[in-house]
């Protein structure tokens, strides 16, 4: 059985529909990518999975229908989720952001500290220093270390590269990958950047206009003449 399942998933935001009978699995201990232009429902797909929007059709996570569950309580069932650009307190230190995430896994804070931060020295260098003074891609690391320290089961993250240095989104990689091959995490990652999640998952699939248009490996996917022309202008 998958981990993740979503059904005939349509969602709305008022009249107008954001995602359109969208079916998707995601297996234990996979990385998943979600591919696709700005605009085509990649980070709605992740919202609803949290129940941050009015939907219709089936979510369920380990076997369990997520339907009518508070997002705190949806946190607490094993999902973390890294959104887009972090939503940090800026005026808040690396370590009081990260332990925002730690208030439904008081029991493993030093244990999930240790884990963010042998995955980003940077932090524990600078675990007092207010995220706004940051780099993008330091409060990226806040973001994902914030969103394990829910101790996740699975973990969503959301469009990991965009505005960062190529350096900095290696970096990102390997954390993510370390992650999944070391430690066994399911990730469902959403991007942009084709090359990025290409380079990550080990199933792509593509989300256009709030509907999934096409699925695969990386490798059958690279094959694909539409994904060639539009993705990467050959």
């Amino acid at each position: 059985m998958a981990l993740l399942e979503i059904e005939k998933l349509d969602v709305f935001y008022g009249k107008a529909q954001s995602l359109h009978g969208v079916d998707l699995n995601v297996e234990a201990g996979k990385i998943v990518g979600i591919i696709g232009p700005n605009g085509a429902g990649k980070s709605t797909l992740l919202d609803t999975v949290l129940g941050l929007t009015t939907r219709k059709g089936s979510v369920r996570f380990d076997g369990r229908d997520l339907a009518k569950i508070a997002p705190a309580k949806v946190v607490s069932l094993g999902i973390g989720y890294a959104p887009e650009r972090g939503n940090l307190f800026p005026f808040m230190g690396v370590r009081e952001n990260l332990l925002v995430g730690a208030y439904n896994a008081r029991d493993k804070i030093d244990e999930n500290l240790r884990m963010v931060f042998d995955l980003f020295p940077v932090l524990e260098a600078r675990q007092s220093q207010e995220t706004h003074t940051q780099s993008g891609g330091e409060r990226q690391m806040v973001s994902l270390g914030r969103a394990l320290m829910t101790s996740p089961k699975l973990l969503l993250v959301d469009e990991p590269t965009i505005g960062l240095a190529p350096k900095v989104c290696l970096d990102i990689a390997a954390a993510l990958k370390k992650l999944n091959e070391k430690m066994g995490l399911t990730i469902v990652i959403t991007e942009q950047n084709v090359n990025f999640a290409m380079s990550l998952a080990q199933e792509i699939h593509l989300l256009e206009t709030g509907r999934i248009r096409l699925s695969g490996t990386p490798d059958e996917l690279m094959k694909e003449t539409h994904i060639k022309e539009t993705y990467f202008g050959a």
